[in-house]
């Protein structure tokens, strides 16, 4: 109770009244409110909001709202909003947006960015990469330009110059965009080259079906090749035409281009070659009811659920020993499949290697990522999944995991014992162990039977093998219950699952064209209320989780696995216009991903929160306008254990860093009702590897006089800023499927000791289908 007021009373929201704190809340800003975090004004005010991460006034804010992430206003009639990433003016904005992605519902002032969005333009003016407005209204200076008039067309067509090309046009009242890729600049028989476009024309109806269009346009050509006379790595081409359309139906077209090309270098003024194209292709027009379509964003018509026996199953009785001997049975299988099964060297313990386990101490061991950071936080979870399915609840199921963790490291295997397995299998085992307990059971029915129950029950085993293993020898795998019967009531739980299937494009260094495309599963998942006053008051009673499952290209089958859990909360706002939660919140985090294939040696990325908890705080407003939802989280977590890539350090199966340190998330989400919604993910890590080699005799481990499983270190003595910018758009095809497009920039940097500094970016994008289940 003590831990918990001074953490409120640290953030700043004790008295809801804090100009200046880790996070301030404050009811009304008067002149200046300042937040190292998030700042918080319920009852908007003017003056100065300025925050690292995000501000947000539920009422009309005038003045400035600064930030790195998001600033959030229930409306501005005057002011500015300057942030990096995102600004949201839920109703009129009479000021200026400044940002990578703006968003207002009225707009009176001017916004400035790659993605500007009005539902709303009387007066206003829109400056940016693509903009878009619910109106034809106002003014619009931008690449593209998107209003209900505007007519929209896939085009896929062959050419002289770029072999192949996917585009998008962009066609309003006389002039069209169009925005595309083409591969194979450099010829058929070359080797892979491709070419990034933009064009702007002008076009003439001549009748119903025929059009008569001529634009310009500025393609970046990447050829892959080592820099040379007379092979450049990098081109650039100018390119004119004149282009004939035919619309065959109200959806397919064809049409015929014929213009010139310039193609120069970029590092000397000189032609590369200069010749005539031709080119012919296809157009799919995207059908739109151009005025209804987005005027009906309105709230989607709430889910019927299905009223169940109130009284569910009947709890089980706690079994403690027999959990214990569970999570002992484990271990003695694993120990026996990996001895004499597979004959692992690890495996072959004695007496003698059993006492040098207890007496030689504990070590960072030298596994591989995927082993320590995902496969060990996996394991865990059969631990506390033996105490939950013995009627344990959360808190006494934990030490479970520790348990089973210290039971393995000190008899299972003749490697010293690892402190990094210890924090990893038993942090991670109790967070992944919760989710599956939690998920597996929303699969189970007991009043179904036959093959309906089998796919529940085979779902369930699957989600949480050993629960299903107890519900088989149990017998409750298939038998009937009228009354007091296991059932998932969506009501007391709400559960929101979506699936996405698409195309991923990975880069390599960050290079627009060398990289690689492969398809891609991703499970985006919500468990319970994120704010909900104190209706529910257990550990994981809300959950987020996101899992990404990539196939081919040579990466890790998992790349991604993400999981926040909150254990504590409690509210600290509850007003009309604005409900807020503080709570305790436990963390997960995974990127995985290897160095492409016949390209550079880089590795993407690879970062790992194994054990993170922390504060954080979960603001939720109401619907206005076209906005059905907009919530805003920020968290704070101690990283227990965490792991990141190594530029030096090599050795055995071991290229990375491991070493505790802090994060901060950020995620804002906008519900645009039947529309689709957007969502903006930020996270900060900071790793410290504080136990390097520099003490160490390395020449005694290099020649083999000593064992390198006692190297004992950490890695390289360094501290390693990431960060991941994840910007999700989810475009409503049905109540049910999406159109799904999404991108991720990681940044790297890391600060050595006694090497250089090293800093390595990159970015990935995925377009696909999604299904809400």
């Amino acid at each position: 109770m003590i831990l918990t007021v001074a953490l409120i009373a640290a953030v700043g929201v004790e008295a809801q009244n804090s100009p200046v704190g880790i996070v301030s809340v404050q009811d009304s800003v008067k002149s200046i409110q300042i937040g190292a975090i998030s700042s918080v004004a319920p009852d908007g005010g003017r003056g100065l909001q300025f925050s690292g991460v995000s501000n947000v006034a539920a009422h009309t804010f005038n003045g400035l709202q600064f930030s790195s992430v998001s600033n959030i206003t229930r409306g501005m009639n005057r002011g500015l909003q300057l942030s990096g990433i995102l600004n949201v003016s839920e109703a009129m904005m009479g000021g200026w947006q400044l940002g990578a992605a703006n968003y207002t519902d009225s707009l009176n002032g001017a916004q400035i960015g790659l993605l500007n969005i009005a539902r709303k333009r009387p007066k206003g003016w829109q400056i940016g990469l693509i903009n878009l407005s619910y109106d034809s209204l106002g003014h619009k200076i931008g690449l593209v330009n998107v209003n209900p008039l505007t007519t929209i067309d896939v085009m896929a067509y062959g050419g002289t110059l770029s072999k192949g090309n996917i585009a998008v046009r962009y066609r309003n009242r006389s002039t069209y965009n169009i925005i595309g890729v083409g591969t194979h600049y450099m010829g058929l028989d070359s080797k892979f080259s491709g070419a990034l476009f933009y064009r702007l024309g002008q076009y003439v109806q001549l009748s119903p079906k025929w059009s008569l269009s001529g634009d310009v346009g500025f393609y970046h050509v990447e050829t892959f090749e080592k820099n040379s006379s007379g092979k450049p790595e990098r081109l650039y081409s100018l390119q004119a035409r004149i282009n004939a359309d035919y619309q065959v139906s109200q959806k397919l077209g064809v049409f015929a281009s014929v213009g010139w090309g310039l193609t120069r270098y970029y590092d000397r003024n000189e032609t590369y070659q200069n010749r005539p194209l031709l080119e012919l292709g296809i157009t799919y027009r995207r059908q739109r009811n151009q005025y209804n379509t987005w005027k009906q964003t309105l709230k989607e018509k709430p889910r019927s659920f299905e009223m169940t026996d109130d009284m569910m199953a009947l709890p089980i009785k706690k079994r403690y020993w027999l959990a214990a001997a569970e999570v002992t049975a484990i271990n003695a299988g694993v120990h026996l499949f990996d001895r004499f099964v597979i004959n692992s060297d690890f495996a072959q313990t004695t007496l003698r290697t059993l006492k040098r386990n207890f007496t030689d101490g504990m070590v960072w061991d030298n596994d591989f990522f995927i082993t320590n950071m995902f496969a060990h936080p996996y394991h865990g979870n059969l631990y506390f999944n033996s105490a939950r399915t013995h009627g344990l609840s959360f808190w006494e199921s934990a030490p479970y995991a520790l348990g089973g963790s210290l039971m393995w490291e000190f008899l299972g295997e003749t490697e010293p014992p690892a402190i990094n397995d210890l924090i990893a299998t038993s942090m991670g085992g109790i967070a992944i162990g919760e989710i599956t307990h939690r998920l597996s059971q929303t699969f189970l029915d007991d009043r179904t039977s036959g093959f309906r129950r089998f796919l529940r029950e085979a779902g369930a085993a699957i989600v949480n093998p050993i629960q299903g293993l107890h519900r088989i020898i149990s017998g409750e795998a298939w038998r009937v219950r009228k009354d007091h019967y296991l059932h998932h009531n969506p009501q007391e739980n709400p559960i929101d699952v979506s699936l996405s299937l698409g195309w991923r494009y990975l880069a390599d260094n960050g290079a627009l064209f060398r990289g690689i495309h492969a398809p891609y599963i991703n499970l985006t998942l919500m468990y319970g209320t994120s704010v909900d006053g104190e209706r529910h008051s257990k550990p994981y009673d809300f959950f987020d989780v996101e899992a990404n499952v990539a196939f081919g290209g040579g990466q890790p089958a998992v790349n991604t696995l993400n999981i926040v859990g909150r254990l504590w909360s409690t509210p600290i706002l509850d007003k009309k216009d604005m409900a807020g939660e503080f709570g305790i919140y436990q963390h997960f985090n995974y990127y995985d991903a290897k160095p492409i294939k016949d390209a550079s040696d880089l590795t993407p990325y690879r970062i790992s929160e194994a054990a993170g908890i922390g504060p954080g705080f979960i603001l939720s407003l109401p619907e206005i306008g076209a906005l059905s939802r907009l919530e805003q989280r920020i968290f704070l977590s101690a990283i227990l254990l965490g792991g990141t890539k190594s530029d030096y350090y090599n050795v055995i199966e071991r290229d990375y860093n491991m070493g505790s340190g802090f994060s901060i998330k950020s995620k804002t989400q906008l519900d645009f009702g039947r529309f689709g919604r957007m969502v903006l993910n930020a996270k900060y890590f900071r790793l410290y590897t504080w136990k390097g080699y520099e003490d160490k005799d390395l020449h005694a481990y290099a020649d083999g006089t000593k064992d390198l499983h006692y190297l004992n270190v950490q890695g390289d003595r360094s501290n390693a800023m990431l960060m991941v910018v994840n910007p999700v758009m989810e475009i409503r095809l049905s109540p049910r499927w999406a159109a799904t497009v999404s991108g991720a920039y990681y940044l790297r940097l890391t600060f050595y000791k006694y090497y250089d500094n090293v800093k390595a970016n990159t970015f990935e994008t995925k377009i696909g289908l999604t299904c809400k289940l």
